[in-house]
């Protein structure tokens, strides 16, 4: 067989029988004789290294042709399928890959499962450095039907401001990982997201039928707002509010922050009289002392220590650190309600969560996917994946809804609305032909991308097939068995109650190297659905509005920013919008200022303290804006910055910072909306399927 597949050629490299040949990054093999022994070096962070050595590569059935990979990348399955056979590969050449981050059951009694970290990790550092999956977004889902009892989600999705929520009139979030397997502690919190580029430049809605089929969000990394010990839970912020919407369940006894506060004052006033009256501590003493708090303040009084030893523990912190007496007794309190694990014990009983990094698949049109970052064997969890569940796929289905003309939001759904769509949720998401159960991974797993045996794949799969299967989690999830033995009725009521508990892994089906993409078999009918909407896939018509990416009008913000009276001679593409940094109102040094054309008047005050972090892209408070002046056009009043009007707060801010200025889709207008984009839920193996869970 012959590759003949354009690649850039740095070099030419005449092949003598029985030598070594060094081929460099970006050279090409030329035409190898039997038995030359090739060295690929290569340091490239992926495969396309050694991806594109190969394919440029006249190979023509050479069954004597030896091939060492030296650096970063070696994809076994690259060289096996050039008909290249290496006889210096050995496993021994790999070490195994040091896990940094871990799922095990978390340190919070009764919460579940938890994410843990066995490096330090310093403050103002990454937990990991790069986003390790995509985030979701789900649009309207209340104006289009989804109740709370539909779906178990309600507990772990986030708000979408800042990028999401531009896409359509309410949205919710999935944020996998980090975002749905962290657990929120009110007074240890450790990390803070930061949200990751949007990238609608990865396809093409006018060329690739996979516009709109995966979501464009990067996700978000996660910085370490205090040093984190090797050994520590991550905890989450999700804000006290998350436990205030769940008044009259757990939420209610839960310590806030305060409370611990309260507690800290409490406990060094009890310590202080005690000292100071000489009282011998006790059991009693202190079981006495902390039902007397509880009366008062039930939350306060579950922060107290319960024990003598505990009481002790805290009082000898207290005084080493008499500085720092009020947060050290708050922080011991804090820590006095989880039960700490062992580096050890994470180790043995915990999974590893980044086996798996994301990048740009090798299949093209695909967008992101999982890349292996060391050596797995055959037969071992690459990612766990614990799942919930949505009781009904109908109810992911979109709706052409109208726009309520009093009030402007979006009309319910009714018995008459009709199907526009489904949500991009589902292509997420697993299911059966024969059942209306949808379960949705919370994990990076969701970046594996569809390889079968059935058809040659692009990119790495090719004739390789699948190099990953999905299977029931295998005993790490408890609950999963006691699921699986449930029937729907079962299902939808732990659902309603917002209780989950099954789980997948994703097992290697063979040895999978350093930077080899990670595949499973989507389904028979999954592949089906897909080659059906390429037969049958249509561009959107270039006549029915100007589109520009959002990325590449960010890139050139510069030159694209546009005051209000511009864009009535040149309007922004229908799908560009822009926005500007407001984290909320301060009207400090205000004045007034008659905008006549709107015929409102508004407050103009100062924005230039309204600066970013970490850069505006990252930011949530994010809102519709429009550029009034240009830097140019302000000199006059001796400025050098832009006027902006937040036509929403009836403001007006005066020397603006162009860094805070940035661009977002206009509502309903992202890919994601488009009419007949590609929706199919991957499919879950017959042999893995409950019967109970069919129609």
């Amino acid at each position: 067989m012959s590759f003949k597949i354009p690649f850039l050629i740095l070099m030419q490299h005449p092949f003598a029988f029985g030598k070594d040949i060094v081929v460099e990054n970006n050279s090409n093999l030329g035409e190898p004789s039997a038995g030359t022994n090739v060295i690929l070096e290569t340091t490239f962070d992926g495969n396309r290294g050694v991806d594109g050595l190969l394919q440029s590569s006249e190979i023509d059935e050479i069954t004597n042709l030896n091939a060492t990979v030296r650096g970063k990348t070696d994809p076994q399955n690259l060289l096996h399928a050039n008909n290249i056979t290496n006889k210096h590969q050995g496993h021994e050449q790999y070490e195994p890959y040091r896990c940094s981050l871990y799922l095990a059951e978390s340190s919070i009694p009764h919460a579940g499962f938890g994410m843990y970290t066995v490096r330090d990790v310093k403050e103002g550092d990454k937990v990991l450095p790069y986003s390790d999956a995509p985030s979701i977004p789900t649009c309207n889902d209340r104006e289009n039907g989804i109740e709370d009892k539909d779906w178990n989600h309600v507990d772990y999705l986030w708000s979408g401001k800042g990028l999401a929520e531009f896409e359509c009139n309410s949205v919710s979030v999935s944020v996998m990982t980090f975002g749905s397997l962290c657990n929120f502690h009110t007074y240890l919190p450790n990390v803070y997201p930061i949200a990751v580029d949007y990238d609608d430049t990865m396809v093409d809605r006018y060329s690739d039928p996979g516009a709109g089929a995966f979501s464009y969000h990067g996700g978000y990394e996660f910085e370490a707002t205090r040093d984190i010990m090797a050994g520590d839970e991550i905890f989450a912020d999700y804000g006290e509010q998350w436990l205030d919407y769940r008044e009259g369940t757990f939420a209610d006894n839960v310590p806030r922050y305060d409370d611990f506060e309260e507690g800290a004052e409490a406990f060094n006033l009890i310590q202080s009289e005690l000292n100071a009256n000489n009282v011998n501590i006790t059991e009693g003493v202190i079981k006495t002392l902390k039902n007397v708090v509880t009366l008062m303040d039930q939350r306060v009084g579950a922060t107290l220590p319960g024990t003598k030893k505990s009481f002790e523990n805290i009082s000898e912190k207290n005084n080493r650190n008499r500085s720092r007496k009020s947060y050290e007794a708050a922080k011991t309190l804090a820590e006095q309600t989880i039960k700490k694990k062992s580096i050890q014990w994470i180790k043995e009983n915990g999974i590893c969560l980044d086996l798996i990094r994301p990048g740009l698949s090798t299949i093209p049109g695909a967008g992101r996917g999982a890349f292996s970052q060391g050596y797995i064997s055959s037969g071992s969890i690459i990612s766990p994946a614990p799942l919930l569940n949505i009781v009904d796929k109908e109810k992911m289905d979109i709706y052409n809804l109208s726009i309520d003309e009093e009030t402007g939001e979006l009309q319910e759904v009714t018995e008459d609305s009709e199907v526009v769509g489904k949500q991009l949720l589902v292509n997420y998401c697993f299911s059966h032909k024969e059942s209306r159960l949808l379960l949705c991974p919370q994990s990076n797993m969701i970046l594996m991308n569809h390889c079968s045996h059935r058809m040659k794949g692009g990119g790495q799969c090719r004739d390789n097939g699948p190099n990953a299967k999905v299977q029931w989690a295998s005993g790490w999830d408890p609950d999963t068995a006691n699921w699986l033995d449930m029937d729907m009725d079962e299902i939808k009521g732990s659902t309603a109650e917002g209780m989950r508990g099954l789980s997948f892994e994703v097992i290697a089906t063979r040895d999978i190297f350093p930077g080899e993409e990670v595949m499973i078999d989507y389904g028979e009918n999954w592949e089906e659905a897909w080659q059906s909407h390429v037969n049958h896939w249509k561009a959107p018509a270039t006549s029915e509005f100007k589109y520009v990416p959002i990325k590449t009008m960010i890139a050139q913000k510069q030159l694209e920013i546009r005051t209000k009276e511009e864009l009535k001679e040149n309007p922004y593409p229908s799908n560009i919008q822009t926005v500007c940094y407001y984290p909320g109102k301060s009207h400090d040094d205000e004045e007034e200022e008659n905008d006549e054309e709107a015929g409102v008047v508004m407050v103009m005050e100062s924005g230039k303290h309204y600066k970013t972090a970490n850069g505006v892209e990252t930011e949530k408070y994010l809102v519709p804006c429009q550029v009034v002046q240009k830097p140019s056009q302000c000199q006059a009043d001796g400025t050098d910055s832009y006027v902006v009007a937040i036509e929403s707060e009836n403001l007006m801010l005066n020397e603006y910072p162009e860094e805070s200025i940035t661009f977002r889709t206009t509502k309903e207008m992202s890919d994601v909306t488009l009419p007949h984009v590609f929706r199919h839920f991957i499919e879950i193996d017959e042999g893995l399927f409950p019967e109970s869970w069919k129609y």
